[in-house]
């Protein structure tokens, strides 16, 4: 009996356990970084930083808290690691950690964990954050939805059949007046994270998007390939 009991502890110890996380690079340089998450007792590197792709997910032992460490960059001067701290908790179950600059930290980076379980964030899916300081209305055919300044997560489904819609962005306040129209492409078996940006060339308008697609085929190859190794850990 007691036994099954612990086992059955031990079940439930596994279940409410989050997935081990993936990263996305903001841009190329930051992709080039030599980086590790490390926890209190250890640490695993990196490896496969893409501005377009995730990671595999990061197998880390030890309990938090959860750091980003930049290897290729030499101590403090008080000898400390040069790292920032990611808040990474169980509450979030697929968490992908988006690393984007920061001039201001001495890492130059700024992380970002998002919620990226393929339960909430679905194939078919667009999931769209603000980074602008405004609201943004995003509509796509006949659906719209309102995506808040503050970078919450708002996801959009057409359904159907792959095929080209229409998208058009306005700020909230004035939706008349567009900011940005275009075609895009609809998969019923692809998910896209959508990042509104303020747009860096005028003649493009005033925001921007960094769009990152995941179809449904790689990701179930990843899933195998990652299930096959694990990451290397050391002592941080």
């Amino acid at each position: 009996m007691h036994r099954f009991v612990s086992l059955f502890f031990l079940l439930i110890a596994m279940s409410l356990h989050a997935a081990p996380p993936r990263v996305l690079a903001w841009d190329d340089e930051i992709a080039a970084k030599k980086l590790a998450l490390v926890s209190a007792t250890s640490q695993v590197e990196i490896s496969g930083m893409h501005p377009s792709k995730r990671t595999f997910g990061l197998r880390l032992k030890g309990a938090g808290p959860y750091f980003i460490r930049v290897l290729d960059q030499a101590p403090a001067a008080d000898g400390k690691p040069i790292q920032i701290q990611v808040p990474l908790t169980d509450v979030v179950k697929h968490p992908l950690i988006l690393l984007m600059p920061d001039a201001k930290h001495p890492t130059g980076l700024r992380p970002l964990v998002i919620d990226d379980d393929v339960q909430g964030f679905a194939w078919g899916s667009y999931r769209f954050m603000n980074a602008t300081p405004k609201d943004i209305v995003v509509q796509m055919e006949q659906k719209a939805v309102k995506v808040p300044a503050g970078w919450k997560a708002v996801d959009l489904n057409l359904g159907g059949e792959t095929r080209g819609i229409g998208a058009r962005v306005a700020l909230a306040e004035s939706i008349e007046k567009v900011l940005y129209s275009a075609v895009w492409e609809f998969d019923a078996n692809a998910r896209t994270l959508c990042i509104i940006v303020p747009g860096t060339d005028p003649r493009l308008g005033p925001i921007a998007f960094k769009a990152v697609p995941e179809d449904k085929i790689s990701y179930e190859l990843d899933t195998k390939e990652e299930k096959k190794s694990t990451g290397t850990e050391t002592s941080p």
